[in-house]
């Protein structure tokens, strides 16, 4: 009936390392699909149950997920523990290690159970004749390389009803997770795929951050709009539960029943009630962000210093109501506070110009750097980046976790450059050039960027082989992952699991 075909259900590690060259690291990739195929055929010393100490974390189908000494659950605990002690983290006595390892274990039972059950459903069971076939294969009955009766002879009867058992379920979990997610490839898919490896591009850029936007900009803004850049000191008092709550606690306040101080502390709901209201000084633009109705600010922004404002609705569904400490000045300009406020609202709100003013000095530098990138970033005075070779891999498709297997664009050394294999017109415009030849600017993380490419070349057939020998691989683990996945959100899962950990936790402390 059931092969023992090597097919996987879920990757047991999460963790990232390193990438460089994909096909250096062989053998961690033989280490994951180890790793991978152990989820469905690591073996189960006894079934779910269990005499004494059984702890119930939740259920599948009904099924009880217990931990019980020699049941599954508890295998699992031993075997992701020592996975992650292997992963180099350290079992130091804390819960939170004991809780990624028993919640790992928790929901490997979880699955274990409902491939069984899906696996029943679908009339798949294990014939006497594969079992006795894999029984004699067993480590537990070889000696010398071979089946030893005396072994089988002198192991309880106890022990082989169980082993059977173990190897009917590894046996029907296998062939219903074949038959689920098991993946043949077609010859027109894996040369689409060489093709994006074969062909790499290594590059040099130039990029205009749009915090560079000049400081005569921002002033020429500033001055332009003027209205938005007044700076005032003011003290407020915020009221939540309704504007007549607001006004009445007001008319207290400017009947001289109530300190402005005291009204702050005692009834505001916003950061500055412990200071009495005070905020300190606030630009215009800022103030209004606040209101509901941004033009509201203008006629508390025009009292003189020492008046209180009438009440005003916030954007937060809350009323307000402020006291002018000092009425506002004229603008300074040339302020550096100013000129960072004027960023932090362009930001905000005027992106677009930023942006344009990017693009267009970008578009300068790239007119000059086709007869000579370096020269023109110097004369320029732009910094020059470059990158390690990378193919044509959009959002870094074909990454397990460990590396990527078609290869891909290492920016972590290059916050211009992060998320870039993601963004479709970067890609276009990195591989619609040829050799020497310069992008027009390309907007990607807050910058204006021009590439040229130095150099094509191509993948060695070695490459390519592993890549065309793992790719079924690849897809594989990713099916498995959404069908893990799709166990963990069934609602035939009842999942106690946070509750039975603390139990069980407080009652070992």
């Amino acid at each position: 009936m059931a092969s023992n075909n090597d097919k996987h259900v879920r990757p047991e590690s999460s963790d990232r390392r390193p990438r460089g060259n994909s096909f250096v690291y062989i053998g961690t990739v033989v280490l994951l699909v180890i790793t991978v195929v152990a989820f469905v055929f690591v073996p189960a010393m006894g079934g779910m149950g269990g005499s004494g100490g059984e702890l119930n974390f939740g259920s599948w189908n009904g099924k009880p997920i217990a931990f019980a000494q020699g049941g599954y659950f508890a295998s699992q605990v031993q075997q992701v523990k020592a996975q992650y002690e292997s992963q180099g983290y350290k079992d130091t006595g804390d819960q939170f290690f004991a809780y990624q390892v028993w919640r790992r274990a928790f929901e490997n039972t979880a699955v274990h159970l409902a491939l069984l059950d899906y696996a029943d459903k679908a009339g798949i069971a294990a014939s006497e004749s594969y079992i006795d076939s894999q029984m004699v294969k067993h480590p537990s009955f070889q000696e010398g390389g071979s089946f030893s009766k005396r072994k089988y002879r002198e192991a309880s009867d106890t022990y082989k009803l169980s082993l059977r058992k173990d190897l009917a379920s590894s046996a029907v979990k296998s062939r219903y997770v074949s038959d689920s997610v098991g993946y043949v490839t077609s010859q027109a898919e894996t040369a689409f795929l060489k093709a994006m490896a074969q062909s790499r591009r290594s590059i040099e850029f130039v990029a205009v951050p749009f915090d560079s936007y000049p400081n005569e900009e921002r002033a020429a803004y500033a001055e332009a709009n003027a209205d938005k850049f007044r700076r005032a000191r003011l003290s407020k008092v915020t009221i939540s539960s309704s504007r007549k709550d607001a006004e009445q606690i007001l008319s207290q306040v400017r009947s001289g029943a109530l300190s402005f101080e005291d009204a702050a502390k005692n009834h505001s709901k916003d950061p500055y009630a412990a200071k009495g209201g005070d905020m300190g000084f606030r630009y215009a633009w800022e103030l209004s962000g606040d209101l509901k109705d941004a033009a509201a600010i203008g006629p508390v922004l025009a009292l003189p210093a020492g008046s209180i404002s009438d009440v005003v609705e916030t954007i937060a569904g809350a009323w307000s109501f402020y006291r002018v400490e000092e009425a506002p000045a004229a603008p300074d300009f040339a302020s550096a506070d100013l000129l960072k406020s004027v960023g932090d609202y362009m930001g905000r709100n005027e992106k677009g110009r930023i942006e344009d003013w990017a693009i267009a000095k970008a578009a300068s530098f790239a007119a000059a750097a086709k007869a000579d990138f370096a020269s023109a970033a110097a004369a320029a005075g732009y910094q020059v980046k470059s990158t390690s070779p990378f193919p044509l891999n959009y959002g870094d498709a074909l990454d397990i976790g460990y590396f990527s297997l078609l290869g891909s664009l290492d920016a972590e050394a290059l916050p211009e450059l992060r998320g870039a294999d993601s963004n479709e017109r970067f890609l276009e415009a990195v591989f619609s050039l040829d050799a020497g030849e310069v992008s027009d600017p390309v907007v990607h993380n807050d910058n204006a960027i021009v590439v040229r490419v130095k150099e094509i070349n191509a993948a060695g057939d070695g490459e390519l082989d592993l890549l065309e020998a793992y790719y079924p691989m690849v897809v594989q683990q990713d099916a498995s992952s959404e069908l893990a996945s799709a166990i963990l959100a069934d609602p035939l899962l009842k999942d106690d699991f946070i509750a039975a950990f603390s139990r069980a936790f407080a009652q070992a402390d």
